[in-house]
């Protein structure tokens, strides 16, 4: 083999590489337990902040801090549903302890001053209203200001309509602070699946990342036909 098609096919094998690299830097995750399933509890419900590691509760517990899918309370007929996994957490008052605050919150480290980030989540409301807001903003490490999101609407009790919501910020330091909230709510919205990653184009499916390569390895071999059928 010719050396010309030597470098051809290397800096094709360097590329898809690079694609391969690129494709699991976007979906890096920067949250721990994001998922609230570290701690598998076996109740309906725990006000425990021990049983969510990773994070730091604040403000009244309100009804309860983590919740797992399944039957809940009052003899009704719904079950409750994670928006992924078995288990979530939720913001509320409760009965007893509206005008307060109350919040979730992480510190994240290892992020890139100056690079945009995408905090994606998973939102339901208890169901006794169609439906509830919780806001989500950073208390330290980002200017980026706080958004309130509403849940998708529901008419059914205990979290049966979750909906995807995404935030966008800009670090200002290597490390920093998310955190969810709700004011002056009496019940108590869900939420679950939080992850945070750099906000980038958009990472080919699978089954046109694997066309490329092909379409890639395609080019190298007809580079090297080219080459050995070539006048001597």
């Amino acid at each position: 083999m010719r050396a010309d098609t030597v470098t051809t096919t290397r800096a094709i094998a360097f590329t898809a590489a690079f694609l391969l690299l690129s494709s699991g830097a976007a979906r890096a995750d920067y949250i721990t337990n994001g998922g609230f399933e570290a701690v598998q509890i076996t109740t309906e419900y725990t006000t425990n902040p021990a049983d969510v590691p990773g994070w730091t509760h604040t403000g009244p517990v309100g009804d309860a801090l983590l919740l797992r899918a399944g039957p809940q309370c009052c003899g009704g007929t719904n079950k409750a549903l994670a928006g992924e996994g078995d288990q979530f957490v939720s913001l509320g008052g409760g009965y007893t302890s509206l005008g307060s605050t109350e919040a979730w919150s992480q510190t994240v480290n290892g992020l890139v001053t100056g690079q945009t980030y995408a905090v994606n989540f998973l939102l339901a409301s208890e169901g006794e209203t169609p439906t509830q807001k919780i806001t989500v903003g950073f208390t330290s490490g980002s200017s980026t200001p706080s958004q309130t999101f509403t849940s998708i609407p529901t008419h059914t009790l205990f979290w049966q309509n979750w909906g995807p919501e995404q935030y966008t910020f800009v670090a200002a330091d290597t490390s920093a602070t998310l955190q969810f909230s709700v004011t002056n709510q009496q019940y108590d919205v869900g939420l679950d699946g939080v992850s945070i990653a750099p906000q980038t184009s958009p990472v080919p499916e699978p089954r046109s990342f694997l066309l490329a390569i092909a379409g890639l390895l395609g080019a190298a071999l007809l580079a090297r036909r080219r080459v050995e059928n070539a006048p001597r």
